[in-house]
């Protein structure tokens, strides 16, 4: 494990990480989160391994924007509504999945959640990674969630 501090270089750091299946923890507006590669089977696996999570359990991703939030599931207009008066902020967002991620992310049932988190570095890192990262508490599943 590697810990980075918090400068100009850390978003290119965890890009890296993320593009070679690796799991990056992170800080959010709510808890420290771990972010995986969402289209990556290995990422997924090593981060379902490492929080012990029971299989069938989904994880949600955090996206940038509605745009990027349509090329992963559908938006109705319930949807879109939430969207535009609550996001970007800490809500996630239910939807049907277009199952384009890896296996064990969308719900047995084809849904996602969907995040735009209101954190600044969180945005940056989407942005530069080019796609959604994982969007799940960095505690083990049924342990303590992580606030600092």
């Amino acid at each position: 494990m590697k810990i980075v501090k918090l400068d100009k270089n850390v978003v290119n750091e965890v890009v890296s990480v993320l593009k070679s299946g690796g799991l990056v923890i992170y800080p959010t507006e709510t808890l420290y989160g771990i972010a995986a590669d969402p289209t990556n089977p290995d990422a997924i696996k090593k981060l379902t391994t490492y929080k012990n999570r029971p299989l069938g359990k989904p994880y949600s991703i955090a996206v940038t924007d509605i745009d990027m939030a349509s090329k992963y599931v559908e938006l109705n207009t319930t949807a879109v509504n939430l969207y535009k008066r609550f996001l970007p902020g800490p809500l996630t967002v239910i939807s049907k999945g277009k199952h384009k991620l890896a296996p064990g992310v969308e719900s047995e049932d084809g849904s996602l959640g969907v995040r735009v988190p209101d954190y600044q570095l969180v945005s940056e890192i989407i942005n530069k990674f080019g796609k959604p990262i994982t969007a799940t508490s960095a505690n083990a599943s049924y342990k303590k969630r992580p606030y600092s």
